[in-house]
């Protein structure tokens, strides 16, 4: 008779419980949240707006372009006197003045341009690299940030589920109806739900705090997003994102460029023996014959020694050098993509598995554990298992929801797109 009342007062709690729990991770409902709440586009905007990434990529495309505009200056005319001025007695002094210019050969100013606007169209392409890799940063940290709002709504309805029991077991206990034993095992379990509620709400701060430093406003406070975790994501066709994403990749894109760059400074590099021409124009005053002579002049370096052997042989190694970076390049590329291809792919199984069979299986066993209780046929322990079972599952569904947003994030951002999900 003893066991029968027992059973009797803690399957109420238990079942009141039971009704409380969720069953599936996203019909989850998070506590009430106050103050300022995000969702993923308004996260973006403000952080293509605060981004200090962006404003250094936007000042480097106009230093790149201020070097441009410089490459296609000729150089300037110099006034020069020629001779120095001859100061004399009266009616001995000669005076000169003209006007020097040199002339540059061998196209040394085509391939200055060209290397220049190279290197400028670079730093248009790492602008863009910049923007994508912090749309994904942005989109993985606010999937991550919603993951741990979950979690921490799971912990909680741990510890609720745990205080409540080891409440009735005190109950019972003092009735003479439980042993000690029961309500020591409740309370272990109880502080190890305290414990874990304690870790979730420490690591959905520092997510917070996270994402505002992504967003370029660490200052920022974010007390919640908004969001689904089981949102729809973009139908990747594999046979195509390898392909898409080393055609269009910001940074082979970047490579290629870095590859015409210097192959344009090797062909600068070739023709710098070539010398320039300078040549001077001016007039000479001559106070012993009180008239003026005009002056020219004519001057070219002689390439005797110094034919610019070293620096040819520094832009060939700089050119095997670039070639050699775009292959680690499309290399390291490569493997990014399938590895996140990979981790889409088994997240999705691994959702899947968990909406069709586990989340299901888990519910049911928790009712019938729950009804079995109330009936006798199951112990205390037996029910504290299966309710963690049951919560332990839902754990696990949200970490495999989030993995299967942050690998497609990242491919999203390797494909750039502009919309996700």
């Amino acid at each position: 008779m003893r066991w029968i009342i027992v059973v009797g007062i803690i399957v109420i709690g238990s079942n009141t419980l039971a009704a409380d729990a969720p069953s599936t991770a996203d019909e989850l409902v998070p506590e009430a949240l106050a103050a300022t709440r995000f969702k993923l586009e308004e996260c973006v905007a403000i952080a293509l707006t605060n981004h200090p990434g962006l404003s250094e990529a936007s000042a480097l495309i106009d230093e790149s372009r201020g070097q441009v505009v410089q490459s296609r200056l000729y150089p300037n005319p110099r006034i020069d006197s020629g001779n120095p001025q001859t100061l004399g007695p009266r009616g001995t002094s000669v005076y000169s003045i003209g006007l020097t210019q040199e002339i540059v050969r061998g196209g040394k100013r085509k391939f200055d341009q060209a290397a220049a606007q190279e290197a400028s169209r670079q730093t248009e392409w790492d602008s863009v690299r910049r923007r994508f890799e912090i749309l994904t940063t942005v989109r993985q940290e606010f999937f991550s940030t919603l993951a741990a709002q979950r979690r921490k709504t799971l912990r909680r309805k741990q510890q609720q589920l745990a205080q409540r029991s080891e409440a009735i077991s005190e109950n019972l206990l003092k009735g003479g109806q439980a042993s000690g034993a029961d309500l020591l095992s409740l309370r272990v379990e109880r502080r190890r739900a305290d414990a874990a509620l304690q870790r979730a709400e420490s690591e959905l701060a520092g997510n917070r705090r996270q994402l505002a430093a992504t967003l370029g406003v660490s200052e920022l406070k974010i007390e919640a997003v908004e969001g689904n975790l089981k949102v729809a994501v973009p139908e990747f066709d594999d046979d195509q994102i390898l392909f898409q994403v080393l055609q269009a990749s910001p940074v082979v894109q970047i490579a290629n460029l870095d590859v015409n760059r210097t192959i344009y400074l090797l062909r600068r590099a070739e023709v710098e023996p070539i010398p320039n021409v300078t040549i001077q124009g001016g007039t000479q005053y001559s106070d012993a014959s009180n008239n003026f002579q005009a002056l020219v002049g004519v001057y070219v370096n002689v390439p005797l020694w110094n034919k610019n052997q070293g620096n040819i042989d520094s832009a060939n190694a700089a050119v095997r050098r670039s070639v050699a970076t775009r292959q680690v390049v499309q290399q390291s590329l490569t493997k990014n993509i399938v590895a996140a291809v990979t981790r889409f792919h088994a997240a999705e199984k691994t959702v899947a598995t968990y909406e069709e069979g586990i989340i299901p299986d888990a519910t049911e066993s928790l009712t019938i554990v729950q009804e079995g209780y109330a009936g006798g046929q199951f112990d205390l322990e037996r029910l504290v298992q299966t309710q963690k079972s049951f919560l332990e599952a839902n754990l696990e569904y949200v970490s495999a929801l989030e993995d299967r947003l942050l690998s497609a994030a990242e491919i999203a951002g390797l494909l750039q797109l502009e919309q996700f999900p």
